[in-house]
């Protein structure tokens, strides 16, 4: 079955509608009984304290997280705009002085700190060349300065989506170096759909008896390594295939793919 390294924003978060900018969301996200206190509220949504009304800001799906009692509004925009807390995946551009420059497709590279990461020391520390790729979270975002990212866990791990903080020379932490297998860039809305529990296509794969890992970041970087390079390069199509398709219709791809591909290494 595939592993994945997943951002925790949209766990159990759960589609309630479609909506478009403008819309006005009260009735749907605050309770009567709620009284005066302002609702929890995340990305695409706008809440007037004065008026008490709740407005979506951008065109998207609403969805519900019910473990927090979160809203938010998820569409698929061009770019990437950082924010603290966000999962990515980033590509080592140049060494600055004590920091690491990464290309994370925002409007600015990110810094990385060559001590952010766990167990690492002066003396004993990673040094990655430039087009390394590189599992962070965003620890800072302004838009006067470059965002700042980095490869250590958030606490004790609980509220950084229960990562494992692991050192950093055992390769076994949440975050850190992604070595092997390939990355590709998807739309930010299929990001965000490939970080939601069950997603469809990362279930049909795994159901096909595929062992493979998937790192996803709220950038729209998906690297995929799987135990064949032909794998690899299916489950990558398979992820991009999907986003036009029905779950009905992403479970009929995955299958012939897999079929096929499977039936081209035998007959080799």
């Amino acid at each position: 079955m595939g592993q994945s390294r997943q951002d925790n924003h949209l766990e159990g978060a759960a589609p309630i509608a479609v909506v478009l900018p403008g819309d006005d969301l009260t009735s749907r996200i605050l309770s009567p009984d709620a009284k005066n206190r302002p609702p929890k509220l995340g990305t695409g949504l706008y809440y007037d304290a004065s008026a008490r009304t709740v407005t979506a800001m951008v065109a998207g799906r609403l969805y519900h997280r019910p473990e927090t009692s979160t809203y938010m509004v998820l569409n698929n925009t061009r770019r990437y705009v950082p924010r603290v807390g966000d999962r990515v995946l980033g590509i080592v551009e140049e060494t600055a002085g004590e920091y690491y420059r990464l290309n994370i497709h925002g409007p600015h590279p990110a810094l990385l700190h060559n001590l952010s990461f766990e167990g690492a020391t002066k003396r004993n520390r990673p040094y990655l060349a430039p087009g390394a790729l590189l599992y962070c979270r965003v620890i800072s975002s302004d838009r006067e300065m470059d965002p700042e990212v980095s490869c250590k866990v958030a606490g004790d791990g609980i509220a950084d989506g229960g990562a494992r903080r692991r050192d950093w020379m055992t390769d076994e932490g949440t975050y850190g170096e992604l070595k092997g297998g390939t990355c590709t860039r998807v739309s930010l809305g299929l990001a965000r759909e490939l970080l939601l529990p069950g997603n469809v296509v990362l279930d049909a794969l795994g159901k096909q008896g595929l062992s493979f890992e998937v790192a996803i970041g709220v950038n729209g970087i998906v690297w995929v390594h799987s135990e064949k390079p032909e794998y690899t390069v299916l489950i990558g199509n398979a992820i991009k295939n999907s986003e036009v398709m029905t779950p009905a219709q992403v479970r009929g791809m995955v299958a012939k793919l897999v079929k096929a591909q499977r039936s081209e290494m035998l007959g080799a």
